[in-house]
């Protein structure tokens, strides 16, 4: 058994070097930071102080060179082959909330556009489910691998879940969803998981950029920011291909009764009748903002969306502790729907 030690909050547990670093961190309760658990979003990234580490096959692509050569590893991903000395910020806000496995009932299937579909599960009897605003959760069912899917709605009845199920290309699980997924289904849940969440500690201006179905978990804390009577400004920037993809209206009834909320809209494909923004989401975000020194960015949507979000707005002096991102990894049919 190792020993792993974190510097920052002076915490250790032990680890037999056959699970991950993230995975024995959180089997043992503390609130290591992470996203995806797939060695995509590179959220769980910490600083290996001392010790040896190894991942199963080679360096994940999350991980660059020059990160590898500064001892950054990726947690979800490495293993310990040593005692290890590692630094991560704890999330003190996940301390009270416990990840927890149990049944739900689809209580609707609603058809938002041709290829979005709004699901709402209920969990039954007295049960809830305790979460943050912009977490994630995994579906389960006997059929399928766990899918992890956005929570959709702000955590005020708890007992109601909403989420924003895209159709992918060869994704068993969305097909599934789409084609023969009925009322009164009983599924299985997995959750809440994730560190992308809204920070209520600040009172900076916020600015979300949203890709595709990256817009559920952003519409969750923004539902928590007005429902707690938030007057943070609040620029939202949801990209998507054409207008039919804005799948609901919210943005702009937000914006209509909320002085403090502004929506804009960006396509990357519109047509002629288009008068509003078009391009890539994040270059009308620094295009707008030409200094973000004040702000906060939460960044949600396909990998290369946020990746572009999160380079342009530290480029346009954003502080990176202010940058906050959940990656969708779109997969097919051997590993995950978003």
């Amino acid at each position: 058994m190792f020993t792993v030690l974190n510097q920052v909050s002076g915490k250790s547990f032990q680890s037999s070097g056959e699970e991950s670093v993230l995975d024995g961190a959180l089997s043992n309760g503390y609130n290591f930071p992470y996203g995806c658990q797939n060695g995509f979003c590179g959220q769980c990234k910490a600083v290996i102080l001392n010790g040896e580490i190894s991942y199963d096959g080679v360096t994940p692509e999350a991980i660059s060179s020059e990160e590898e050569d500064a001892n950054i590893a990726l947690l979800c991903q490495c293993k310990a082959k040593s005692d290890l000395y590692i630094a991560v910020d704890e999330l003190d806000s996940l301390a009270n909330i416990q990840i927890r496995s149990m049944p739900c009932r689809v209580e609707e299937v609603n058809h938002l556009n041709h290829d979005v579909i709004q699901l709402t599960l209920k969990i039954p009897g007295s049960q809830s489910l305790q979460y943050l605003a912009g977490q994630y959760l995994d579906i389960e069912h006997p059929d399928f691998e766990p899918r992890a899917f956005s929570i959709a709605n702000a955590p005020v009845n708890s007992n109601l879940i909403e989420l924003h199920v895209r159709l992918v290309e060869g994704g068993q699980f969305t097909n599934f969803v789409f084609n023969t997924l009925t009322e009164k289904t009983i599924l299985r849940i997995e959750g809440p998981k994730g560190s992308f969440f809204l920070r209520e500690d600040s009172d900076c201006p916020i600015i979300f950029i949203a890709g595709g179905t990256g817009f559920g978990p952003i519409k969750a804390i923004i539902e928590h920011l007005i429902l707690i009577k938030s007057l943070r400004t609040i620029h939202l920037y949801w990209g998507v291909r054409t207008e039919q993809d804005i799948y609901l209206n919210l943005p702009s009834d937000w914006s209509k009764n909320h002085s403090n909320i502004n929506f804009i809209p960006v396509l990357s494909e519109p047509d002629s009748s288009w008068s509003g923004e078009s391009g890539y989401v994040h270059e009308t975000v620094v295009k707008d903002f030409e200094n973000l020194t004040d702000y906060e960015v939460y960044a949600c949507g396909p990998p290369v969306m946020v990746k572009a979000a999160a380079k342009s707005c530290l480029e346009n002096n954003l502080m990176k502790e202010n940058f906050f991102s959940d990656s969708f990894e779109y997969a097919t049919v051997s590993t995950a729907d978003e």
